[in-house]
């Protein structure tokens, strides 16, 4: 009999790439906010506010994977601020709540964390055991975790993905650049020497894999490649593939500011992480350099 797993975050892109890696092995059910996606079959109702979950979705859980979270590059309203917490934070807590309640115990719980954890001002490069930054998105992030690893006291090995820039075709950074560069003009955000660390969602949804069958995945993890790149780097590497003779145009930092207010830190970060943990449980990538999916 398969095992059975449950995914927060339905509509994500990251979620549905977990979902056709695992659903051949395994009997996938899904968390969603939207009533119209209901069937009460493999896709099940919850309301963070409310306190709801329909419990059929725990029946008989072996793994949860935990994706949903409200996307942090939505404006930095107070309102705003406060649906990222909750469904992130209130959400895992309560999941956890209703295992208890129902005497449910998962083997394992995995939950999407961010880098963000060391601070958008961060420098150099960061490991798992470097200190949190000092800034709402890192106090964010913190709370995240912590409420993830509240599985560990009912017997759940808990994993907690710190995800750099989540690569894909179909995901708004990398979509919309392929775009622009197509249409003649490459657009560099900030500096042109900027470093930042990615990873490709086929990647993640690897990890994820390999955390639900191999019991030494445990704790913390920075996702990300070891091949680091720059703004110039990217969107060079754009317009080899898309449109060599592409304009390059930079928006400076004042601007971005003007337009994203303080979302802009978001973009204009300037650290790395290492993935010496990941090396040291011989994670293979599917894909290590820009260029080898572009």
């Amino acid at each position: 009999m398969k095992e059975i797993i449950l995914i927060t975050g339905a509509r994500g892109n990251l979620a549905n790439v977990v979902k056709d890696r695992l659903s051949k092995k395994y009997t996938i059910r899904f968390l969603t906010t939207n009533k119209k996606l209901v069937n009460n079959n493999n896709i099940f109702y919850w309301n963070i506010d409310d306190g709801y979950i329909n419990c059929k979705a725990l029946e008989n859980c072996n793994h949860i994977i935990h994706l949903a979270g409200y996307p942090i590059i939505n404006r930095w309203t107070k309102k705003n601020k406060k649906i990222m917490f909750t469904s992130r934070v209130n959400s895992s807590e309560l999941i956890f709540e209703k295992c208890k309640e129902n005497n449910i115990k998962p083997k394992t719980f995995i939950s999407a964390s961010a880098i963000g954890y060391y601070g958008l001002n961060s420098k150099g490069i960061k490991s798992e055991n470097d200190s949190k930054g000092k800034d709402w998105v890192a106090d964010l992030v913190n709370s995240w975790e912590k409420s993830a690893n509240n599985f560990n006291s009912i017997g759940c090995r808990v994993v907690n993905m710190r995800i750099s820039l989540l690569i894909s075709k179909k995901i708004a950074f990398l979509k919309y650049n392929i775009l622009s560069v197509k249409f003649g003009i490459g657009m560099i955000t900030g500096f042109k020497n900027r470093i930042f660390s990615w990873i490709h969602v086929d990647d993640v949804a690897k990890f994820i894999q390999n955390s639900i069958e191999q019991n030494i995945y445990s704790g913390v993890y920075n996702l990300a490649t070891e091949n680091n790149i720059t703004e110039l780097e990217f969107i060079n590497i754009l317009r080899k593939k898309y449109c060599s003779f592409a304009f390059i145009i930079s928006v400076p930092n004042s601007l971005l500011r003007i337009i994203l207010g303080e979302r802009s830190k978001i973009i204009n970060t300037n650290f790395s992480v290492s993935v010496k943990k990941l090396k040291e449980n011989n994670f293979e990538w599917t894909y290590k350099k820009f260029d080898e999916f572009i």
